[in-house]
């Protein structure tokens, strides 16, 4: 639904300012999460101890707290950061049942005397690594706030190197990547379920133990192990995309060891999956139309096609349909180059979608079927669907999802289907039911929650700040004008948002109420 595709790592797939196209990543490089190259810590670091009781609040009054004791981390350095295990239960409310490590990760702050605490990242997804991430968080972060913050993140039960799901096989990935986008006719909705049914049976399988356990709830309560772990009485927080619904959970579940939260990127609490499914869909919907309308509008676009790229675009389309290209590496129809349009639109850089475009309007669909294949390798599907099939509420037959699909087509026609058919299908016959967590009161205590919403946002679109803000009762909303998923390198590079985030992060300042930070406008040429 909202998944994280970090910029940093974008950038390896993406076509360059001058138009060259990237090489498709492996499956090694893309889809796995990147080996650690120190030794792990010993099983016993972490060892789980009779649980504590989190403070009530209003979402979840007899959540478990931490079962780590206090302090118990050991950390290996490395050479970019240290490493350490943690051990939480496979399931809080039944502590005796076993247990799971999680591969944690730090960068100390590099101002070790003013060391303010400790910052947690989150690359939403669900499915992102957090072990990755943790290289990419020069981009993310600004370096006010690394100097100040050491930078704390994990892979998320279920991801990677915390007993990670590694499922489906590469076959039905590819399938689903080629599923049409657009469909009319019954038997091309009802492939939908086909590959789907594969990828849960391959799953339940592969991880039938562990599927149970991957709410986002249960990752909200490991965030706190690790917490009580590392000896800290509080933490601050930055998720992304999703992980602004973690941030979300932990906040309405232990607000009183929350220090600060920047929620960039943000996913309504309120909706169930078929919601959060047409929200998303109008919002890539938005963003491509704007990306065409500033191609449209200037030449030196390669897409430009005399100022009418629409057009143009529904011609490529069609014309793949009938024929799709032969590149290396594979075909490209219409369903991989929707899929590599979706991904592209993550950037913040428009030249890499039109000049990808053109090219495949030129015979070259290579850079569509990289950003294609890159996207669904990057978030695992298996591990994706695992957490957003369970976390809310979904629609339960065909028929539902047909009223669904019917109610978004009118206001995105292009990403509708391929949105809502895929989430809506890869939960329908997912083994585990779903275990929604109710949007209740705002819980008291709770610090002022930074929420940045972008106005181009295609994943996580704006309109989802404001009832973010709502249910947290203390949100204060910062809006960026710009392009891509989430604040992405602009955190960094835009002096507004730099400035915005520092001070809060580090002064506990919050942005005056109406506050836009305007990226430079995006051009177009060589």
């Amino acid at each position: 639904m909202s998944r994280r595709i970090s910029i940093a790592i974008l950038a390896i797939v993406l076509v360059g300012a001058c138009g060259s196209p990237a090489p498709s990543p492996s499956p090694s490089t893309a889809a796995s999460p990147t080996p650690l190259a120190t030794p792990q810590p010993p099983p016993s670091a972490g060892t789980p101890t009779p649980a504590n009781p989190a403070p009530p609040s209003a979402t979840a009054s007899a959540t478990p707290g931490a079962t780590v004791t206090t302090g118990d981390i050991h950390w290996s350095p490395a050479s970019s950061h240290d490493t350490a295990v943690v051990v939480v239960p496979l399931d809080y409310a039944n502590p005796g049942a076993g247990t799971i490590k999680l591969v944690v990760v730090r960068r100390r702050a590099t101002d070790q005397a003013h060391r303010i605490g400790v910052l947690f990242l989150n690359p939403g997804g669900p499915g992102g690594s957090g072990v990755d991430f943790i290289d990419a968080a020069d981009r993310e972060v600004p370096a006010v706030i690394a100097q100040r913050f050491d930078l704390v993140s994990w892979d998320p039960r279920g991801v990677g190197l915390s007993s990670g799901i590694t499922c489906p096989d590469k076959t039905v990935v590819a399938q689903a990547e080629a599923l049409d986008p657009t469909p009319t006719r019954p038997e091309e909705v009802a492939a939908y379920r086909n590959v789907f049914d594969t990828v849960a049976a391959q799953c339940q399988a592969a991880s039938g133990d562990l599927l149970p356990h991957l709410a986002e709830a249960n990752t909200a309560r490991d965030m706190d192990a690790i917490r009580a772990a590392m000896g800290e009485a509080t933490i601050s927080y930055w998720g992304f995309s999703y992980g602004t619904y973690l941030g979300y959970l932990y906040a309405t579940m232990f607000p009183s060891r929350l220090r600060a939260a920047i929620l960039d990127g943000p996913v309504d609490p309120t909706l169930d999956l078929a919601g959060r499914d047409q929200g998303q869909a109008r919002g890539f919907q938005a963003a491509f139309d704007h990306q065409l309308g500033l191609c449209g509008a200037s030449k030196a676009c390669p897409f430009w096609n005399g100022g009418h790229p629409e057009a143009a675009f529904s011609a490529l389309l069609a014309g793949l349909d009938k024929q799709p290209l032969a590149t290396p590496g594979g075909t490209v129809g219409p369903g991989e180059a929707v899929s590599g349009v979706i991904l592209m639109l993550y950037g913040s850089d428009p030249r890499s979608l039109v000049q990808a475009l053109a090219d495949a309007q030129h015979g070259n669909g290579q850079q569509l079927l990289a950003a294609a294949n890159f996207y669904y390798e990057q978030v695992q599907l298996g591990a994706y669907l695992a957490t957003a099939c369970i976390d809310v509420a979904r629609p339960s037959s065909p028929a539902e999802i047909d009223k669904v699909l019917a109610a978004t087509r009118s206001e995105a026609p292009l990403f509708g289907p391929l949105v809502v058919l895929g989430d809506a299908y890869g939960c329908l016959d997912w083994p585990i039911a779903p275990q929604p967590v109710p949007a209740g009161a705002p819980p008291e205590g709770l610090p002022p929650v930074l929420v940045i919403a972008s106005t181009w946002d295609p994943a996580t679109p704006p309109w989802g700040a404001a009832p973010l803000a709502k249910a947290l009762g203390t949100g204060v909303v910062l809006m960026r004008d710009g392009l891509g998923h989430t604040t992405g390198g602009s955190a960094s590079s835009n002096p507004c948002l730099r400035d915005a985030t520092a001070a809060y992060l580090t002064a506990l300042t919050e942005p005056a109420a109406g506050t836009v930070c305007k990226d430079p406008p995006p051009p177009f040429g060589p």
